[in-house]
């Protein structure tokens, strides 16, 4: 792709503007030439596939037996509803194993099975299928087990609760596999589904939803396909996989689906969300995935199971107010850990000022349930991957999120030696390991990543140099209320479907100002257009008559667009 480089931004990274004629028009298309374009940009260019991702209401749903053992799992549970089985349901404290829990544990009630769901306690048993207590959940009068968001590398788990504790066991997890499979009653999952596939990127909530359909058609012959979207939805994008094929269509009908859900526990968490424009991918990686997050991480993540289960509106709410509690809590203690990590990663820094390929920062003091999320933000904040870690019960467990290109279970993979678990995803992954091991761990990590970095991965580059991809330039001028409205049509964003960005030169400013919490956030009024940037408020004093910008649609207060700046050039 042909691009024009600047690299006078306030934040210091190489804007890469697109040009426009390295992506033309998708001829025959019916829609502006810049629609084209930036369909092009987003690997769409033949008229049938752009109408289908301008309309993705249009999806048909695709087979679910490329999936692995479809057919197999199905006819297990159905059995199990005939012989009046207990059936266990060992998900996940994240959003995605909550909410595939909780698809997974109302679609087998509905069928009329005896559903007994588990959430794993963080500090207890940590992630995964854990023996004890799978013989606990077997001891209880289960006979079928199906994991949600986990198992798929847990083969002497997965033994012990065949041959030890007389279960079937259900797999249904989107994680990467190891070399071998475990022997279960079934393994369903995306990965078995071939490259490019529309269900090769599902969440393990998007699993859950299609098998939760297929029960129902199955055994209720129930087919109400906007049923538990609003679930799948939200693990959709709290897990962030990308949203094309299938996940494109969960989330733009659950998106829907959310505005209007019946969940009073939602309505809770939503009652209270910024502004009153429509729910988008925002309102859920912003607002609701944090609070049903802050559960597991710092309490008890069926406390977030619960709440979207229950059905009676006042317990609902009182639910939904914990978990308001706990997200406080946690933005506290995220704070605190952001300060520690960044004192150590400064005495990481070389001679010349530059910190290593991959950071590695933790300490006792760190509550475990919000490495994850300090993680991501060094990520974000270096351009480069970072691992947190904390100690629990003697173990250094970490969390590791990554800049794209550097693929994260590379790094674990080449680690096996020096590791007690590991797994995940190339953007984000866990590992525990003896205390003993850290500097050894990360001087592994720094040599996998300078070996992508040797081979020429340019996408590892791009991360390293803080490379901000720009769709393209246009004067401010052309925002007219029809081309937002062909913009939005791209929605719904998220990864593998990015925002439009494009920068606009000379726009002229009415107003500077810092607002939030310590000035920490900018807020412009343009020349027919208001404008928000996320800390970006140290920019306010030095902002002139005219302004180069960096810039994002999003939806304001009262659901008025309004610009998000990314980036700008005074």
């Amino acid at each position: 792709m042909v691009v024009r480089e600047r690299s006078d931004g306030w934040l210091g990274r190489t804007w890469r503007i697109a040009e426009p004629h390295d992506s033309p028009p998708i001829e025959g298309l019916d829609a502006p030439s810049f629609v084209g374009r930036l369909l092009r940009q987003r690997g769409v260019d033949t008229v049938p596939a752009a109408q289908e991702f301008l309309n993705p209401e249009w999806y048909q749903p695709a087979d679910p037996t490329v999936l692995g053992d479809w057919s197999a799992a199905i006819d297990r549970v159905e059995l199990a509803a005939r012989r009046s089985e207990p059936v266990a349901i060992y998900g996940d404290y994240d959003v995605d194993g909550i909410t595939g829990t909780a698809i997974l544990t109302e679609a087998l009630r509905n069928a009329g099975i005896d559903a007994r769901p588990f959430i794993p306690h963080r500090e207890r048993e940590g992630y995964g299928l854990q023996d004890e207590a799978v013989g606990r959940l077997a001891a209880a009068g289960a006979r079928v087990l199906i994991t949600a968001d986990c198992g798929i590398t847990a083969l002497t788990e997965i033994a012990a609760a065949r041959e030890e504790h007389g279960l079937d066991v259900i797999v249904l997890d989107h994680h990467e596999p190891a070399d071998s499979l475990p022997e279960a009653t079934a393994i369903v999952t995306p990965k078995r589904a071939p490259c490019g596939h529309p269900l090769s990127g599902l969440s393990t909530g998007g699993l859950a939803y299609r098998f939760a359909q297929a029960l129902a058609q199955r055994v209720a012959s129930e087919d109400d396909r906007t049923r538990w979207l609003d679930l799948a939805a939200m693990s959709t994008v709290a897990d962030v996989v990308p949203l094309r094929g299938e996940n494109r269509w969960i989330v733009h009908q659950g998106l829907r689906a959310l505005e209007s859900t019946e969940r009073p526990g939602l309505r809770a968490l939503l009652k209270g969300r910024r502004g009153n424009g429509p729910i988008d991918t925002e309102t859920i990686g912003f607002q609701l995935a944090p609070k049903i997050n802050a559960a597991g991480r710092l309490d008890d993540a069926s406390l977030a199971l619960e709440m979207l289960m229950e059905r009676q509106p006042e317990t609902a709410r009182e639910l939904a107010g914990r978990l308001e509690q706990l997200n406080d809590q946690r933005r506290r203690l995220t704070d605190e850990a952001m300060l520690s990590a960044e004192r150590q990663i400064r005495q990481q820094l070389d001679a010349s000022g530059q910190a290593p390929l991959v950071l590695f920062a933790g300490g006792e003091g760190i509550h475990h349930g919000i490495v994850g999320i300090v993680a991501g933000r060094l990520a974000e904040q270096w351009s480069r991957p970072a691992f947190v870690w904390s100690l629990v019960d003697g173990e250094a467990r970490g969390s590791g999120r990554s800049a794209a290109g550097f693929d994260l279970v590379r790094m674990l993979d080449t680690s096996r030696d020096l590791l007690i678990r590991g797994g995940g995803h190339a953007m984000a992954a866990g590992f525990s390991a003896e205390p003993s091991q850290l500097g050894a761990l990360m001087s592994q990590f720094n040599e996998v990543a300078q070996s992508q970095l040797d081979a020429g991965e340019a996408g590892a580059w791009a991360a390293l140099e803080g490379r901000m991809e720009i769709d393209a330039q246009v004067p401010l001028s052309a925002l007219t209320r029809q081309t937002v409205g062909w913009i939005e049509r791209l929605a719904p964003f998220g990864e593998g479907n990015p925002a439009p960005t494009f920068v606009s030169n000379g726009v002229g400013v009415r107003q500077a100002k810092t607002v939030g919490a310590d000035g920490a956030h900018l807020r412009l009024d343009l020349d027919g257009w208001s404008a928000i940037g996320w800390r970006l408020g140290g920019a306010a004093a030095a902002v002139g008559s005219q302004v180069d910008i960096v810039w994002r649609l999003r939806r304001g207060l009262q659901g008025r667009p309004e610009l998000e700046i990314v980036d700008l050039a005074v």
